[in-house]
């Protein structure tokens, strides 16, 4: 039952009138949009040789994307075809404020050529000239059928019961077919009633087909998906980069600076001098701060065209820990690690650099332990620390953040993963913190050596996830 009043229901459905007025306004637009293109590629073609005809055809091709757009929105306005906007043009003649020249027309003319959206559209227009037609008789006959059908029947009752006069009294071959005609037409009511519907139902469905082939002509091809899926992966992946960036390099000088300050502070009366040579640390910090800043800035507008300092790697790690050591944090350091790749010793600094700052903000008056190794088939990095001075309390910055926000653990763990490596990060159990990792020097790492658990670190530890 549900299926019979679903099939008679679309008789009187506002969509399928909505269809039917959509097919119905085909006709005449494919007469003028087919006319149009017609006459200007007709006109243009010929008048090519004097140079008049080019323009013709540059204005022709140009206004196949405004007609897309005007017959998209009539489509998704009418019968809801929910077409997508197809990328704007990515080209023009001249920037403003300049003059074009001839190479800027030659270049604008090419695009204008290789522009796939216009040629869809034009593709739309011209099958437009046998869809518009076909869609109208259908329209016609979704109104005209149903119409006639029941008036059919209605007559045919009314001449039965004699609300309506049937053929004269000398009309007796007349009588027998007018008879014929109504009997039939009231024993055939079930067929009637089913046959209403029927071009309702043809004419939804020949819209639907053409909203389909719309969707392709007059929205955004696959390429054009494709291209605003990537354009949207690489925006989110700059805006990644930047925040890393920004939590990783501005992060550090801030830390650095607000512990310098609180040193400075501390011992401002009696020892002036170590409180000027702070202020003057916390000066230039803030100067190279604002320089990263700039230069982020920058990237962000796209207008980053000075060159760039080469990132830095484990040979810098010395002077990061002279830099946190002249700020006041005590640091034992043990630099073991050789020359490895360019990628794996710009990654181990990041991650040295997130332990330090992390330690100075969480525990400020702790000793941080920083140790590097080669190990046979790994680079080892580890950065720990013990528990907080008595009465030290950590960074009002700290303090105050949301619990379970920890960028800078989730970056260490997102570089190790994405060189292959491991990393154990957390709690030490007596009030300390440790952060180790294991990046692998060739494609992956091992089970690992027992002699490694002679040094001062437990690397294996880091291999537990290899093992298991």
């Amino acid at each position: 039952m549900r299926a019979i009043g679903r099939y008679f229901a679309v008789t009187w459905s506002p969509r399928t009138w909505r269809e039917i007025a959509y097919l119905l306004l085909g006709l005449p637009f494919a007469i003028v949009w087919f006319t149009y293109a017609v006459t200007m590629y007709a006109v243009g073609i010929g008048l090519i040789i004097v140079w008049v005809g080019v323009v013709i055809l540059a204005v022709m091709q140009w206004t196949l994307r405004p007609i897309g757009e005007l017959e998209r929105g009539m489509a998704n306005a009418i019968v809801d075809a929910d077409i997508e906007a197809p990328p704007p043009r990515g080209y023009r003649i001249h920037e403003k404020g300049s003059s074009p020249t001839l190479s800027d027309w030659g270049t604008w003319g090419h695009a204008l050529l290789h522009d796939g959206q216009s040629w869809r559209v034009l593709a739309w227009v011209m099958s437009r000239i046998v869809l518009g037609p076909v869609g109208f008789a259908l329209a016609l006959c979704a109104i005209v059928v149903p119409v006639t059908l029941i008036a059919a029947w209605i007559i045919a009752a009314g001449y039965v019961v004699g609300i309506l006069p049937g053929p004269g009294p000398g009309e007796e071959t007349a009588q027998q077919v007018v008879d014929i005609v109504a009997f039939w037409t009231l024993v055939g009511t079930p067929v009637v009633a089913f046959a209403v519907p029927m071009f309702a139902w043809v004419s939804h469905h020949f819209t639907a087909l053409t909203t389909a082939f719309a969707r392709w002509a007059l929205g955004p091809c696959d390429e054009d998906r494709v291209a605003h899926a990537t354009e949207r992966a690489e925006l989110a992946e700059t805006q990644v980069r930047i925040d890393q960036e920004l939590h990783d390099s501005i992060g550090h000088m801030i830390t650095m600076n607000i512990v310098q300050a609180g040193a400075g502070a501390h011992v401002f009366d009696s020892d002036p001098e170590f409180a000027r040579q702070a202020l003057r640390n916390i000066e230039e910090r803030g100067r190279v701060a604002m320089g990263e800043l700039d230069r982020i800035i920058a990237a962000i507008r796209g207008d980053d065209a000075e060159p760039r300092a080469p990132l830095p790697t484990l040979d810098d790690v010395p002077s990061l820990l002279a830099q946190a050591s002249a700020a006041g944090l005590e640091i034992e350091r043990r630099l073991d690690a050789r020359t490895v790749p360019v990628a794996l010793s710009r990654a181990g600094y990041a991650i040295i650099r997130e332990g330090v700052t992390n330690a100075a903000k969480h525990a400020p008056g702790a000793v941080i332990h920083v140790h590097t190794a080669t190990l046979g088939d790994a680079l080892a990095i580890g950065v720990t620390n013990g528990a907080a001075g008595a009465g030290a309390e950590p960074i009002a910055a700290v303090r105050h953040a949301r619990p379970g926000i920890r960028h800078g653990i989730a970056g260490i763990r997102d570089r190790a993963a994405l060189l292959g490596g491991t990393s154990v990060i957390g709690d030490r159990g007596d009030g300390g913190y440790e952060v180790m990792v294991l990046i692998p020097l060739e494609l992956a790492l091992g089970p690992g050596d027992a002699a490694e658990d002679a040094s001062c670190c437990r690397w294996s530890r880091a291999r537990a996830k290899v093992s298991a």
